[in-house]
């Protein structure tokens, strides 16, 4: 090749990257909300005792519309029916949790298309109430952030006009409920991170996509030439 086509080549390479860059990772023009974590708040949402008081909360006040399947838990109606159980056993894989040397069985971790054909029911259940499925929140965290999990949990209104998520927390009533939120967010903090084994199938799928385009990408290039020195242009 040329050094007017490896300059050619490298320009269109780094103009491809720059593009997706700006649109998966960074978007330079696009309005970003900030939300900031009191100082309060932060100590809490990154203490792991705060995620294990937070994980009873988020039981308690919000298993009834979100499900997160990355620590065994589900919607209460569906952990209401009594095959419940054995059905996590059967269709599910055991969420391993190591303390020392002990192990222990935390919960069973459904695939995404086997909890959506089991929960079918309740799931449009949910969609006739709320206008669409109230989403998993397994990755909410990497999604959104703690200022921002936090801040729209204690009013969801105030951060996004028009959500059918309801205000469950009341701070002029419940002195502690900045407190709950922040364990809340700590909660979903310490299950951002999925499972080792579908960890495992992400990273493997990654590596393969990454590879299948380089290898097509060297074969094209090769193609290429050929067919230029065939038309006599190379």
């Amino acid at each position: 090749m040329s050094a007017w086509g490896v300059i050619k080549t490298a320009f269109f390479t780094l103009l491809t990257a720059g593009f997706f860059f700006i649109i998966w990772i960074h978007n330079p023009f696009a309005h970003k909300e900030v939300y900031e974590l009191p100082e309060e708040a932060e100590g809490i949402v990154n203490d792991p005792k705060s995620a294990v008081e937070g994980r009873t909360l988020f039981k308690q006040s919000c298993s009834s519309c979100h499900s997160v399947r990355y620590d065994g838990m589900y919607l209460l109606s569906l952990e209401a029916r009594p095959e419940w159980e054995k059905l996590l056993k059967t269709m599910g894989k055991p969420i391993i949790e190591k303390e020392g040397e002990k192990v222990n069985i935390k919960g069973y971790y459904l695939p995404r298309d086997v909890y959506e054909a089991v929960a079918l029911q309740d799931l449009e259940n949910l969609k006739a109430s709320f206008g669409k499925v109230p989403p998993d929140l397994s990755t909410i965290y990497l999604a959104r952030g703690a200022g921002y999990l936090y801040h729209f949990i204690l009013d969801p209104q105030k951060v996004l006009p028009g959500t059918s998520m309801p205000k469950l927390f009341f701070p002029e009533y419940d002195k502690e409920a900045h407190i709950k939120v922040a364990k809340i967010v700590a909660y979903l903090k310490s299950v951002s991170e999925p499972p080792p084994s579908e960890k495992a199938k992400r990273v493997v799928m990654g590596v393969v996509t990454v590879g299948y385009f380089l290898v097509m990408g060297v074969i094209l290039w090769f193609y290429r030439r050929r067919v230029l020195e065939r038309m006599g242009l190379h």
